[in-house]
């Protein structure tokens, strides 16, 4: 699958994560002292294997499914990176600075950086990743953050200093550079002479984190080592181990029978499967209190019935999100009534908000023209009937029971919808091609919330099926949007973000449902805590705290 069409239709973001794997015996190490210790192995796994290969930045050749791109974290780093106050703050580089235009950021790298083969770090290496990671983007440049279609030149007066200038002021310029996909620093060993990645990141990570890959794949298995050059604290494990396992139920089977020792993010692991393990002392457990993606209802806004934005707030006083996060998704994901979560920047906005009103959604439908003249309980209008299907996506963990929760919930002001769960390039292209009325979908996630969905609502540039049409509603439609992506000024910023989400709102272009929260499940004999990452759809193996 492409990610462009994850981040750009569903993303990223929003993108969202899945692990397991198989121990096998620890062999043992011997130590400077001559004693034998038992090396450290944790034992995780993940929904599908990494046969595309561990070059962080996705393209149409290396995202034939999402491969490494939750784990790449371990492998690689980037120039900077969120902390876990949601601040910005040096990775591989130490300081930078901005012109008074906005137009250039000087980077300054942190000293004494090797990648996992030994070679230093230095300002001639990010910028060989950096023009590959443009140039193997192609049609897909932009796709994860503005930055990429902006840079000009790179240019590095000395060893460690990186100057990077751009055809115009750009707000998310640090933001994007902390995204791992697609602005990992990459080992220029790993490209060829035109820059193309070479056929070695099939089979090893070549980046500067704490942990690598040298190729040692045994059934089914892939296993992983600390990198000896890494500038960092070390992690507690000494490897681990990650294995391909598709079923849900043979994961949670797999953890229960100690194959495994942790089950790592939301799209791994049911909620109902959560819960039993919460309640068992055998299994530590945990869920990030940050939010990540938010899940909401897309609506065909060019179609009937939702042209009608009577119709589209009818199904927003429909919704009981309490009921969807309380008794179908086990308390984790909380009731969303905005886009996105007012933690997020420039996110903290006053918006319209529709929460849970049947007589007031019943009274909409009616004066929106749609009456049960047969008494089937379907509503219909000039001979139509509200029966159609709701698509979504079964590539985000187990969702049916909350498709089946909204299908009940609009059954009650007259709409008659089928579940339709389908693969994401399936629901991709009857997205594109506008073959649809209603969708479960979600923001990107992580890093690319709230900036990237922003970009992707222009629709001079998006990709993305339903963002793009929402330009459309705006005042100045996406003059709007690419004044946003040109500006240095705070206080425009936030203007700009507060028209937008306020239209998204009062025109009810989408429904809110749910943030959502990562989650993570461990055997208690094995594994203390886990520490989730700051974004947390990346699986933290550093963060593992072992007995």
């Amino acid at each position: 699958m492409n990610l462009k069409k994850l981040i750009s239709a569903a993303l990223i973001g929003a993108l969202c994560l899945g692990l397991s794997a198989c121990s096998q015996e620890a062999e043992p190490s011997v130590n400077t002292g001559g004693e034998e210790t038992e090396e450290k192995v944790v034992a995780l796994a993940e929904s599908w294997d990494f046969s595309s290969g561990f070059y962080p930045t996705l393209t149409a050749s290396n995202s034939s499914n999402y491969g490494a791109t939750y784990w790449n974290r371990n492998f690689y780093n980037t120039l900077v990176c969120y902390n876990e106050e949601g601040e910005i703050t040096g990775e591989l580089a130490e300081t930078w600075e901005m012109s008074s235009d906005g137009t250039e950021y000087t980077f300054y790298l942190r000293d004494g950086v090797k990648f996992s083969d030994g070679t230093d770090l230095d300002a001639a290496a990010v910028k060989t990743s950096f023009e590959a990671a443009i140039l193997n983007l192609g049609q897909y440049n932009g796709s994860y953050g503005k930055l990429t279609t902006l840079i000009t030149s790179i240019e590095t007066p000395d060893d460690s200093t990186i100057v990077l200038k751009l055809s115009q002021p750009y707000y998310g310029t640090l933001n994007d550079l902390s995204m791992c996909n697609p602005l990992a620093i990459v080992n220029p060993a790993a490209f060829n002479e035109d820059l193309t990645p070479k056929e070695e990141l099939k089979n090893q990570t070549m980046g500067t984190g704490a942990y690598m890959y040298t190729g040692d794949f045994q059934d089914n298995v892939y296993t992983f080592v600390r990198n000896p050059y890494y500038w960092g604290e070390a992690p507690e494990a000494d490897a681990f181990q990650v294995k391909a396992i598709e079923d849900p139920e043979a994961r949670i089977l797999a953890l229960r029978n100690g194959e495994i020792d942790a089950i790592l993010g939301a799209s791994r692991m049911t909620y109902d499967a959560y819960a039993d393990l919460s309640q068992d002392e055998q299994y530590g457990t945990a869920v990030n209190g940050k939010g990540s993606m938010t899940r909401y209802l897309g609506m065909n806004l060019s179609a009937l019935p939702f042209d009608d934005i009577k119709v589209r707030q009818a199904v927003a006083y429909a919704i009981d999100r309490d009921t969807i996060c309380s008794t179908v998704l086990q308390g984790i994901e909380k009731p969303a009534e905005t886009l996105f979560e007012g933690s997020k920047p420039y996110c903290d906005v006053d918006q319209t908000t529709y929460n849970l009103d049947l007589e007031k959604a019943n009274s909409l439908m009616d004066e929106a023209g749609w009456t049960d003249s047969d008494g089937d309980g379907i509503r219909e209008k000039d001979g139509v009937k509200l029966e159609f299907e709701l698509i979504y996506t079964t590539d985000y963990g187990a969702l049916d029971d909350a498709v089946l929760t909204i299908a009940s919930q609009l059954k009650k002001i007259g709409f008659q919808l089928t579940p339709d769960g389908t693969d994401m390039m399936t629901w991709f292209g009857a997205m594109t091609s506008g073959d649809y009325t209603l969708t479960l979908y979600q923001t990107y996630g992580g890093a690319y919330d709230p900036s990237t969905v922003m970009t992707n609502m222009n629709p001079e540039t998006s990709t993305d099926p339903i963002a793009m049409q929402f330009a459309a509603f705006f005042p100045e439609g996406s003059t709007l949007l690419t004044e946003l992506n040109s500006s240095s000024d705070e206080v425009r910023i936030q203007e700009i973000y507060t028209e937008i989400l306020t239209t998204v709102a009062d025109q009810c272009l989408l429904v809110p449902l749910t943030y959502t929260r990562e989650f993570a499940a461990w055997n208690n004999s094995k594994i203390e805590s886990y520490a989730f990452y700051p974004d947390s759809l990346y699986v933290n193996v550093a963060g593992i705290d072992l007995k």
